[in-house]
């Protein structure tokens, strides 16, 4: 049987580079006065959990008491098996700022155990490597032996930094806040928890995520951050919409460019690393999750109540050397509105295998949407649509999967090296397009991934420590990466061809880059770090085969007492090229695609500045500005046509995809959270100024140079409660987005409803008559949790409690109303 020992919690931010963490102060002679010393070779370098120093004044203690204590005060989890230590051991307990590293080099002293690094605040006593049977190996030094792991941040190129070091702002979504929200999609997790970003809310019909705003507009079409799945890049990070929340450990977040000096192309407006859950059980025995729920919606477009159910089954194994977990889920939801509907099949699993000096860890990824999505019934009521009821097999659905192995090495206390090898892809077929009289930037991202696409992902890296942390020191990483992309997209016929026919754009894009990114502190309270990345990729035009994409950072760090104070800035440029059918053909619309001419990539470069300030565990408050410019951005302009066919009077809308403008994006970005015992709130506010700087002569677009961006919040707003007693919890979240310009899709339809009349064409300047004003949508969450016995859970929750089914983010877009469901988790 195995004993698991864990006690504390705290949360690490990541850098988006190594950064050197505080240590020095060693352990003290036994049962002698707790004085400050320096370090065994005065060289050690720590980062993570090991290098938290704490002092601990305890006299004699067992061993087990002593890893009780000290896990509280560091405010860690240490795992351990019972069978490895003698624990009822007396050791002498007596330290003053000393790290978690020395102090367990003191209390292990002899046992064939080593500390490992595992997570963000855990760390696991595994068995040593043994030189001969029941001996361990002869290193003069616990000390020497002791392996740090890196902390993954998105891509596996960094290593987990002391918050105070980080030169950006960066949000962790943690598993008990994705669960307490009972989030199953991303906007659900993301909007009102991270400032800056905003998730239209996805409508259970529709395939794609909608980022309204990350710090503004970073593309007059579809803005999107870089995302991955446990550091396995996604082949279209739009397609990455719902979650298991049982299988999420936590979401990693930068925005803006600065992440690209690690992250490469794509990552013009920020990353998202998604890290699935690979932890065992407490006990190390087989532990088996169901859990089951319904629900009903209101909808202001159906007879009755809409049905809704969520169903789960998770089975996790071992302990946190080795473990193995394998879940699945299963949602649906019936006709919110006349002959919709949606379901979702998912299923994640994974590996860890943990040993002195290695990890290994392996992840599993699939998941199936098959949706209906009839006429729009705001139009059919208005009479500006025929209803048509579709049979089950004409329907849309994207299948996604994600396969990936992670491996790292630590060498000794000065180097770590870490290697990711995986694939994403994906199949989508019978995308709709949305109803309103105009086809949208978000129907040329559907026509764009129709098809499918494979991305393979492969990267090392190398970690480096040196110098003396009390006085100078210095982080180096290394890192080289490729990734190969087959895109095959396909369109919905063609001009010149049958209407109906599909034909396919194969496409094959690579990119390889190499980074360099060095983080030197002086007297543990400056940090300065600088990166390069040198990519060649192939979908770059216009600027040659190679990018350059630099980043610069700066942080200082204050302590007075139990309060600390950081102030931090960063400079960063990314870089997005054009692709999928955008580059095979570079006009898509409802009825077919053109060839057309290559398109430049987008680039984004800007500052970030910023002061955080903590007060123990209890109170934290955070504020950044940020100031960023858009280059080279591309729009699908909406062109007109007479359709080739026996109507000449029909009219088709087509897009083409140009390189048009530049935009300004500037903001702040506010964010706080106020904790104490069993209750805690948070709040962020994020104000956005997003405008067209510039145009170029030959756009025919229906923008002007000031305009406020379409589409993009001006506020949005979130708020978060919860209190949690022994038996029972309860938590409510508001967000909201207020104060965007979108287009007014019904008098569009109104006007396309009859443009065999002789109207106007509804492109360029002709659509600004059409913008709107819409001042903004509300949503409102709850979440009951009741512990009826150990192994058994009630649960009740409200989602959307103000009822807003219309608004967000245009006005004839439809989601399910009022939401209330309840759930039973039983765990064996």
């Amino acid at each position: 049987m195995r004993l698991m020992l864990r006690a504390g919690s705290l949360t690490l931010a990541l850098a988006i580079a190594p950064v050197v963490a505080s240590q020095t102060a060693g352990a003290q002679t036994k049962c002698a006065p707790a004085t400050r010393v320096a370090g065994i070779d005065g060289r050690d370098v720590l980062t993570g959990p090991m290098g938290h120093r704490v002092s601990l004044r305890g006299g004699s203690l067992s061993v087990r008491e002593a890893l009780d204590r000290l896990a509280t005060a560091a405010h860690i989890r240490i795992s351990y098996s019972v069978e490895q230590l003698a624990l009822e051991r007396r050791v002498c307990v007596n330290y003053e700022s000393a790290s978690v590293r020395h102090i367990l080099a003191d209390l292990l002293e002899g046992a064939p155990v080593q500390p490992m690094v595992v997570g963000q605040d855990q760390v696991v006593l595994a068995a040593a490597e043994m030189s001969a049977p029941g001996r361990a190996s002869p290193e003069p030094s616990m000390m020497k032996r002791v392996g740090v792991l890196d902390r993954v941040v998105v891509t596996g190129t960094s290593a987990g930094t002391p918050a105070r070091s980080l030169p950006v702002a960066l949000d962790i979504i943690e598993k008990e806040q994705i669960s307490d929200r009972g989030a199953a999609s991303l906007s659900a997790a993301i909007n009102g928890a991270v400032p800056g970003i905003w998730l239209w809310e996805q409508s259970p019909t529709s395939l794609l995520a909608r980022y309204g705003s990350i710090r503004g507009a970073s593309s007059f079409g579809v803005s999107y951050p870089k995302v991955y799945v446990d550091g396995i890049e996604a082949a279209n990070s739009l397609l990455i919409t719902h979650l298991d929340p049982d299988a999420i450990s936590r979401i990693e977040v930068i925005r803006g460019p600065q992440g690209a000096a690690l992250f490469g192309a794509d990552a013009i407006s920020g990353v998202m690393n998604i890290v699935t859950r690979q932890d065992g059980t407490e006990s190390g025995s087989p532990r088996i999750e169901i859990r089951a729920g319904g629900g009903t919606s209101t909808s202001d477009y159906a007879a009755g109540s809409v049905l809704s159910q969520s169903h789960g089954l998770s089975f996790h194994s071992g302990n946190d050397v080795r473990s193995a977990r394998l879940g699945m889920t299963l949602t649906s939801i019936g006709a919110f509105m006349p002959a919709a509907f949606s379901q979702q099949l998912g299923s994640s699993g994974g590996i860890r295998f943990v040993r002195s000096r290695n990890t290994l860890t392996g992840t599993y990824r699939f998941f199936a949407q098959d949706a209906r999505s009839p006429s729009n019934p705001v139009l059919v009521g208005l009479g500006l649509s025929r209803p048509t009821i579709s049979d089950s097999s004409d329907r849309q659905s994207v299948r996604q999967y994600t396969l990936g192995l992670t491996g790292t090495f630590t060498q000794n206390h000065n180097w770590t090296h870490t290697a990711v090898v995986g694939v994403d892809g994906y199949r989508l077929q019978r995308a709709d397009l949305l109803d309103g009289g105009l086809s949208s930037a978000v129907d040329s991202a559907l026509q764009a991934a129709t098809g499918s696409a494979v991305k393979t992902t492969l990267r090392g890296s190398s970690v480096g420590n040196f110098g003396d942390p009390e006085h100078t020191a210095a982080v180096l990483t290394l890192s080289a990466e490729h990734s190969l992309v087959r895109d095959e997209t396909v369109t919905r016929g063609s001009l010149k061809g049958i209407a109906g026919a599909a034909p396919a754009f194969v496409e094959m894009r690579s990119n390889a880059g190499l980074i360099g990114h060095v983080n030197v502190s002086f007297a543990e309270k400056f940090y300065l770090s600088a990166g390069l990345r040198a990519e060649r990729n192939t979908s770059i035009d216009g600027l040659g085969d190679i990018a350059v994409l630099p980043m610069f950072g700066a942080t200082t760090s204050r302590t007075f007492g139990p309060a600390a104070l950081k102030l931090r800035t960063a400079y960063g440029r990314g870089i997005r090229p054009a692709q999928n059918s955008s580059r095979a053909g570079a006009r898509i619309g409802r009825w077919g695609s053109f060839s057309g001419a290559t398109l430049s990539p987008e680039v984004q470069s800007g500052i970030e500045a910023g002061a955080d300030l903590s007060f123990g565990r209890i109170l934290s408050l955070h504020a950044t500005r940020f100031d960023q410019r858009a280059s080279g951005l591309i729009q699908p302009v909406t062109i007109f046509q007479v359709a080739p066919d026996s109507v000449p009077s029909r009219r088709r809308y087509l897009y083409e995809l140009q390189n048009v403008g530049e935009v300004s994006n500037r903001g702040w970005e506010l964010q706080g959270t106020l904790g104490n015992g069993p209750w805690s709130i948070g709040a962020s506010f994020t104000q956005v100024d997003s405008k067209v700087r510039e145009l170029a002569r030959s756009y025919t677009g229906d923008l002007r140079a000031g305009d406020r961006m379409l589409e993009v919040p001006a506020r949005t707003l979130g708020m978060s409660a919860s209190y949690m007693r022994t038996r029972w919890s309860t938590m409510w979240n508001l967000s909201r987005a207020s104060d965007w310009i979108n287009y007014d899709r019904i008098a569009l339809s109104r006007t396309s409803a009859t443009d065999n009349r002789g109207q106007p064409e509804l492109t360029g300047q002709a659509l600004r008559p059409y913008w709107l004003n819409y001042r903004g949508v509300t949503r409102l969450g709850a979440k009951f949790g009741l512990l009826i016995s150990p192994g058994m859970t009630f649960t009740l929750a409200g989602d959307n409690l103000l009822d807003e089914q219309r608004g967000e983010p245009d006005n004839v877009t439809v989601l399910p109303g009022r939401t209330v469901s309840a759930g039973l988790k039983l765990s064996f």
